[in-house]
Protein backbone atom coordinates (compact mmCIF):
# COMPACT_ATOMS: atom_id res chain seq x y z
CA UNK A 1 0.00 0.00 0.00
CA UNK A 2 0.93 3.15 -0.93
CA UNK A 3 0.28 6.79 1.57
CA UNK A 4 0.91 10.15 0.52
CA UNK A 5 1.08 13.41 2.45
CA UNK A 6 0.98 16.50 0.16
CA UNK A 7 1.75 19.90 1.40
CA UNK A 8 1.75 23.60 -0.87
CA UNK A 9 4.58 25.82 0.55
CA UNK A 10 5.29 29.18 -1.87
CA UNK A 11 3.60 27.32 -5.06
CA UNK A 12 5.68 23.88 -4.82
CA UNK A 13 3.74 20.88 -4.50
CA UNK A 14 5.69 18.43 -1.49
CA UNK A 15 4.48 15.47 -2.10
CA UNK A 16 5.85 12.56 0.56
CA UNK A 17 5.35 9.03 -0.01
CA UNK A 18 5.39 5.98 2.58
CA UNK A 19 4.88 2.10 1.90
CA UNK A 20 5.31 0.52 -1.57
CA UNK A 21 5.82 1.82 -5.14
CA UNK A 22 4.34 -0.69 -7.08
CA UNK A 23 1.80 -1.47 -9.77
CA UNK A 24 -0.70 -2.60 -7.50
CA UNK A 25 -0.11 0.61 -5.20
CA UNK A 26 0.30 3.21 -7.85
CA UNK A 27 -3.35 4.37 -8.96
CA UNK A 28 -3.82 6.66 -6.60
CA UNK A 29 -0.88 8.40 -7.20
CA UNK A 30 -1.51 8.53 -10.78
CA UNK A 31 -4.66 9.84 -9.84
CA UNK A 32 -3.36 12.55 -7.88
CA UNK A 33 -1.54 13.82 -10.31
CA UNK A 34 -3.78 14.33 -12.95
CA UNK A 35 -5.79 16.07 -10.86
CA UNK A 36 -3.17 18.52 -9.19
CA UNK A 37 -1.58 19.16 -12.81
CA UNK A 38 -4.56 19.08 -15.26
CA UNK A 39 -7.09 21.27 -12.93
CA UNK A 40 -5.24 22.35 -10.00
CA UNK A 41 -2.57 24.13 -12.55
CA UNK A 42 0.30 22.90 -10.73
CA UNK A 43 3.71 22.97 -12.01
CA UNK A 44 6.82 22.10 -9.13
CA UNK A 45 6.61 18.99 -7.72
CA UNK A 46 9.03 17.38 -5.07
CA UNK A 47 8.64 13.81 -4.66
CA UNK A 48 10.21 12.51 -1.45
CA UNK A 49 10.75 8.43 -1.34
CA UNK A 50 12.45 8.63 1.76
CA UNK A 51 10.28 6.21 3.18
CA UNK A 52 9.25 3.99 0.33
CA UNK A 53 10.67 0.71 0.86
CA UNK A 54 9.56 -1.27 -2.39
CA UNK A 55 9.39 -0.30 -5.88
CA UNK A 56 8.83 -2.61 -9.05
CA UNK A 57 9.33 -1.98 -12.76
CA UNK A 58 6.25 -0.81 -13.30
CA UNK A 59 5.88 1.52 -10.69
CA UNK A 60 8.96 2.88 -11.92
CA UNK A 61 7.73 2.79 -15.04
CA UNK A 62 4.55 5.02 -14.08
CA UNK A 63 6.14 7.26 -12.58
CA UNK A 64 8.61 8.53 -15.61
CA UNK A 65 5.70 8.67 -17.37
CA UNK A 66 4.19 10.86 -14.74
CA UNK A 67 7.21 13.13 -14.46
CA UNK A 68 7.55 13.55 -18.49
CA UNK A 69 4.02 14.35 -18.41
CA UNK A 70 4.97 17.36 -15.81
CA UNK A 71 7.84 17.97 -18.01
CA UNK A 72 5.94 18.25 -21.03
CA UNK A 73 3.49 20.63 -19.16
CA UNK A 74 7.06 23.32 -18.73
CA UNK A 75 7.08 21.97 -15.18
CA UNK A 76 9.84 21.06 -13.08
CA UNK A 77 10.36 18.31 -10.61
CA UNK A 78 12.95 17.68 -7.94
CA UNK A 79 13.21 14.06 -6.51
CA UNK A 80 14.88 12.82 -3.42
CA UNK A 81 15.64 9.82 -1.92
CA UNK A 82 15.92 7.33 -4.56
CA UNK A 83 19.01 5.14 -4.46
CA UNK A 84 21.86 5.81 -6.94
CA UNK A 85 20.42 2.92 -9.24
CA UNK A 86 17.06 3.79 -8.93
CA UNK A 87 18.19 7.25 -10.30
CA UNK A 88 19.99 5.80 -13.54
CA UNK A 89 16.98 4.10 -14.56
CA UNK A 90 15.38 7.63 -14.62
CA UNK A 91 15.75 9.67 -17.39
CA UNK A 92 17.68 12.65 -17.88
CA UNK A 93 15.82 16.48 -18.54
CA UNK A 94 16.90 20.06 -17.70
CA UNK A 95 13.54 20.45 -15.39
CA UNK A 96 14.67 17.49 -13.30
CA UNK A 97 16.55 17.46 -10.49
CA UNK A 98 17.54 14.66 -8.25
CA UNK A 99 18.03 16.26 -4.44
CA UNK A 100 19.40 14.95 -1.50
CA UNK A 101 16.47 16.28 0.51
CA UNK A 102 13.45 18.42 0.39
CA UNK A 103 15.13 21.79 1.56
CA UNK A 104 17.66 21.63 -1.45
CA UNK A 105 14.74 21.40 -3.84
CA UNK A 106 13.98 24.71 -2.44
CA UNK A 107 17.57 25.86 -4.52
CA UNK A 108 16.13 24.37 -7.79
CA UNK A 109 12.74 24.96 -8.09
CA UNK A 110 11.39 28.93 -7.32
CA UNK A 111 8.80 31.01 -9.12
Amino acid sequence: MLGMHEEVYRGILFLRMRGDFTRRSVSPFEKKLEFLLHHQGMHYFVFNFEEVHHFDKIGISIFEKQVDEILLECGKVAICGLDHFKRNTLFHHENLYFVQNEWDACNYLYL
